[in-house]
């Protein structure tokens, strides 16, 4: 018989190696606090000179209630259904963080020599993940101020100060809990990354997030019965959250201390459960975490927005399989919307964004043209998303202009490319975002503006090709300013080179709109839209021109 050698025992490294590091980083720990210290201090000055405002604001919001507006009744049965929708997007949030970055990050040394060693997991991965949850109890406390001011911005819960002290401490409360709940959920899911309940968790959360926002926009437009509201307000944790800021704004929610106790339960669970989850992540994704985060930051200071994604798609996965071919076209004129079409499905996540974002696009989009006196805010909302939506859809155009080589064998000129580029996008943006507003505007009775929506989605895949085509940013950029008493005059310039796009599309853009909107008359729709598609060949010519350039580099 074969004897079988003794099992070697490793002893138990973790209190001696931990002290080591410990003694080791004493050093860089206060070089560390010193750089925390800094960033705190120049956040609190950017708040201080540009924020200001808005913090008396709010203040301001919270002491002096405003009177109610000519839309306090819409916006008051939109309420509930909206408060979850932001809930249900700060939950998404949190699990899209879990699939490339999670709540538990090592650095990399962390990830190339201490996980190897015999050290145990728990001690050394439970304090990053409290540490997290302490985080993002004071972001997540202080994130409720927005909510509050808000809602007393709308003329709702105009009771006096003391209610507002109440809503605005309510508001903290829930959105602290909240805030911690999600870092639970996604300690959870960056522990099982191959979990099939974990990749769909995300996706799931997105769409209930999408439809309680269309439900939102539905009950502003004509009114939904009470019990739509009721079901949303205690269907789970989000609705928890959403019932002490409805009670104190003057809404029906009853029992909004029991929603409280029940969202601080589960928040108890889900911490409770995160701290067991956060000892069995795995190592490997710990060093590909830890890979990203260096990616980005390198990428982040050199201004390459760019790398940034590329990163990003590394750690989430990459781009995704095709799930059916496509047949190349026989005609060389389709060969770039076939490019394209297959650049997106090798992508499918772009799609389902897009998608969402338009969806959420026609909802402000709708609410905008059932409020004309106040559209100018959901209006500037629905042109920001719609054009995060055109932007994600370039990812054939954003390809070639990586790599100026990928298209030199096509029959066709670098240049004029741009116009190829933007077919697959407006036909996307037009099933995604114009089918639903079609709907709505048919349902409304406001079937007139959907010329407007149509030239609008033209100008904002014109204005996410000048971005595309932008190039990389010069680093003289950053030294051609010059100082000013808030600072330098390069940083305008840094940002005006990424901003040129969206600047250039949504500014003209929410001026046609309100136009359109707060003037329904058959000249002023044929003005907007002869103005939006001159715009948007416009903004077509500076991305030839941008692209021209790019070539000659």
């Amino acid at each position: 018989m074969m004897s079988t050698a003794p099992a070697i025992e490793v002893p138990d490294s973790t209190d001696a190696t931990l002290r080591l590091l410990a003694e080791l980083r004493r050093g860089h720990v206060r070089k560390q606090a010193a750089n925390l210290a800094y960033w705190l201090y120049l956040g609190g000055l950017v708040v201080l000179i540009y924020g200001s405002w808005l913090v008396a604001a709010i203040v301001r919001a919270l002491r002096h209630p405003p009177a109610a507006l000519a839309d306090t009744a819409a916006l008051a049965r939109a309420e509930p259904a909206g408060l979850c929708a932001l809930a249900l997007a700060a939950v998404t949030v949190f699990l899209w963080d879990a699939r490339w970055r999670g709540p538990v990050v090592v650095g990399q040394p962390t990830a190339d020599w201490l996980l190897d060693t015999p050290v145990r997991r728990a001690r050394l991965l439970r304090p990053r993940y409290r540490a997290s949850v302490l985080i993002c109890v004071v972001i997540g406390a202080v994130a409720g101020l927005v909510p509050a001011a808000l809602i007393l911005s709308a003329g709702l819960g105009h009771a006096g100060t003391g209610r507002s002290l109440r809503l605005a401490g309510v508001a903290m409360l829930s959105t602290g809990l909240l805030a911690v709940l999600g870092t639970g959920l996604a300690a959870v899911a960056e522990s099982r990354p191959r979990s099939r309940f974990v990749r769909l968790a995300m996706p799931v959360a997105g769409l209930a997030a999408v439809a309680a926002a269309g439900v939102a926009a539905l009950a502003a437009t004509v009114s939904l019965p009470g019990a739509v509201a009721t079901v949303l307000l205690w269907s789970g944790p989000w609705g928890w959250a959403a019932q002490g800021l409805v009670a104190m704004s003057g809404g029906s929610a009853p029992l909004w201390p029991a929603a409280v106790a029940l969202l601080a339960a589960a928040t108890i669970a889900a911490v409770a459960a995160g701290d067991r989850a956060a000892a069995s992540v795995p190592a490997a994704a710990l060093r590909i975490r830890a890979r990203t985060i260096g990616s980005m930051s390198a990428a982040v200071a050199n201004l390459d927005v760019r790398r940034v994604g590329t990163a990003y798609r590394t750690a989430a996965g990459g781009y995704g399989r095709v799930r059916f071919t496509v047949a190349p076209p026989l005609r060389r004129e389709l060969v770039l919307p076939w490019r394209d079409l297959v650049a997106l499905l090798r992508s499918p996540a772009r799609l389902v964004w897009a998608g969402l974002l338009s969806l959420a696009a026609a909802g402000l989009g709708a609410l905008a043209a059932h409020s004309p006196n106040s559209a100018l805010l959901p209006l500037a909302g629905a042109l920001g998303l719609g054009y995060l939506a055109a932007s994600s859809l370039c990812e054939g155009a954003r390809l070639d202009a990586d790599d100026t080589r990928r298209s030199a064998q096509l029959p066709f000129r670098y240049d004029a490319l741009v116009w190829w580029h933007a077919i697959v996008p407006c036909l996307a943006l037009a099933v995604f975002g114009g089918g639903p507003a079609a709907a709505l505007a048919v349902a409304t009775g406001k079937a007139w503006l959907l010329p407007v929506v149509l030239a609008a989605i033209l100008v904002l895949v014109a204005g996410a090709l000048v971005n595309v085509y932008r190039g990389p940013l010069e680093a003289e950029a950053l030294a051609s300013g010059f100082e000013t008493p808030v600072g330098s005059t390069g940083n305008i310039t840094v940002v005006l080179w990424y901003a040129t796009g969206p600047l250039l599309a949504i500014g003209p853009l929410i001026w046609l709109g309100y136009r359109a909107i707060s003037g329904p008359r058959p000249g002023a729709i044929a003005v907007s839209v002869v103005l939006s598609l001159a715009l948007a060949g416009w903004l077509g010519y500076i991305a030839t021109g941008r692209a021209r350039r790019l070539r000659s580099f």
